[in-house]
C-alpha cells in the first residue's frame, strides 16, 4: 500500500517539477511610439539573468510562463511585464516604454506699461527684487554733441580676442578682484552611475569583473534594480561589490 502511495505521488510530481524549470527562449522588440529603443535592460527577475536591446531594438531572453520581465533604459519609464501562455506560444513579445519628458519650471510675466523713456519707466515701476542705482541713470556729464572715435582700425579686428583673464589666474580685472579658470567652468552633475564608478574604479570592473572598459556603465545600469543604489548611499560598499560580483555571473554582452 505504501509502495504504491509514493509511485502515486512521483507520478504527480514529476511534470509539476519539470516545468517549473524548463524555459525556453522568446525574442522581442522595445520600442518608443514605433521607434527601436537600443541599449534597454531587461532582465528576468525570477532566473535573474538579463540582456540589452541592439540598435534595431531587439533581444533575446529565456523565459516561462508566469516568469517576470523588468524593463529599463535611460530617458524611460521602468516597466514590468508578466509572461503570458500567448508569450509563450508566439515566441515574441513587443515592449512599449513611454519617455520621460523634462518639463520646465512656470515663468511669469509681469504686464509693465513701458513708456520707452529710462528714467520715468524706472521710477514707475516698482519692485524690490531689482533697482536701479539713480547714479547709473546720471548722464548729465557726457557730452552727446561729441563725435565718437573708434580707435580699433581695420588690423585691430582682426587679432583673436585676448582671453589672458582666462588663462593667467593671477591676472586682477579690478581692484580687489581676480578670476580664474575654475571660477568660470560649469558644474558637474553625476548620476548615480557614475558615482558608483568612481567610488570602485575602472580597474575592479576590467579586473576583477572582468568587464570591457565600453560595458561598464551599462553593467551598472543592470545591476540597479538589485539595490546597488541604496547600498552605495548608506555606504554599505562591501554588499554593494557582494551583488555586483554576483550579478556578473549571469551578465552577458
Amino acid at each position: 500500500m505504501i509502495r504504491n502511495l509514493l509511485f502515486c505521488i512521483l507520478i504527480f510530481t514529476t511534470p509539476i517539477s519539470y516545468s517549473q524549470s524548463d524555459r525556453i527562449d522568446i525574442s522581442g522588440k522595445v520600442v518608443n511610439d514605433t521607434i527601436a529603443v537600443e541599449g534597454v535592460h531587461i532582465i528576468n527577475k525570477n532566473s535573474e539573468k538579463g540582456t540589452i536591446t541592439n540598435a534595431r531594438g531587439d533581444f533575446n531572453i529565456s523565459v516561462q510562463e508566469n516568469d517576470t520581465l523588468l524593463i529599463s533604459g535611460v530617458q524611460f519609464y521602468f516597466r514590468e511585464i508578466l509572461i503570458t501562455r500567448k508569450i509563450i506560444t508566439d515566441k515574441f513579445v513587443t515592449l512599449y516604454l513611454l519617455q520621460k519628458i523634462n518639463e520646465l519650471q512656470e515663468v511669469k510675466v509681469k504686464a509693465h506699461d513701458l513708456t520707452g523713456n529710462l528714467l520715468f519707466d524706472a521710477a514707475a515701476i516698482k519692485d524690490t527684487i531689482s533697482k536701479v542705482a539713480p547714479a547709473a541713470l546720471d548722464f548729465t556729464m557726457i557730452d552727446f554733441s561729441k563725435p565718437v572715435i573708434n580707435d580699433i582700425d581695420e588690423i585691430d579686428r582682426r587679432k583673436p580676442p585676448d582671453i589672458s583673464h582666462l588663462t593667467n589666474p593671477h591676472f586682477q580685472p579690478g581692484i580687489g578682484a581676480s578670476i580664474s579658470i575654475g571660477a568660470i567652468k560649469k558644474k558637474s552633475y553625476l548620476t548615480i552611475t557614475d558615482k558608483i564608478r568612481n567610488k570602485l574604479g575602472d580597474e575592479f570592473f576590467t579586473k576583477t569583473l572582468e568587464l570591457p572598459v565600453e560595458q561598464i556603465e551599462s553593467f551598472i545600469n543592470y545591476c540597479l534594480p538589485k539595490g546597488i543604489a541604496n547600498q552605495y548611499l548608506q555606504k554599505r560598499k562591501l554588499e554593494m561589490i557582494e551583488v555586483l560580483i554576483k550579478a556578473r555571473q549571469n551578465y552577458s554582452f
